[in-house]
């Protein structure tokens, strides 16, 4: 089941969903194929956040803005008007980002595995 999304970016707000979980997998694994994993938690600067998404090749892009995007229904949320790239007119990096903080809703709890990784505490094996 979608979550809803709210993200500000510029003092705007914009609305969305999470993907569902087939493409939360392939979110994952482009990120994690271009380097992007480093850049998606939540107190990555903005501007680390863009470089990571302006470094992707056209059809990489184009893919996770499908999956992030187009799929999350995103909107800003004043109007209502599909998210796309004409809304930012000549501040393109503000998608970027705003494409970006939508992927770390989305594949951002992958790094809750991390927690357990740095106690003391053993494992269960099996």
């Amino acid at each position: 089941m979608a979550r809803k999304i709210e993200i500000q970016i510029n003092h705007e707000v914009y609305v969305g969903d999470t993907a569902p979980a087939r493409d939360q997998v392939e979110m994952l694994s482009i990120a994690t194929q271009n380097g992007l994993l480093p850049y998606l938690t939540k107190d990555v600067k903005d501007m680390t956040i863009v470089s990571g998404i302006a470094g992707l090749n056209t059809m990489t892009f184009e893919r996770l803005k499908e999956l992030v995007i187009r799929k999350g229904d995103f909107k800003r949320a004043s109007d209502n008007v599909p998210l796309s790239e004409n809304l930012f007119q000549d501040q393109v990096h503000l998608f970027m980002l705003l494409m970006g903080r939508a992927l770390v809703e989305n594949v951002g709890p992958f790094w809750n595995l991390s927690s357990d990784e740095n106690t003391d505490a053993p494992t269960e094996t099996r």
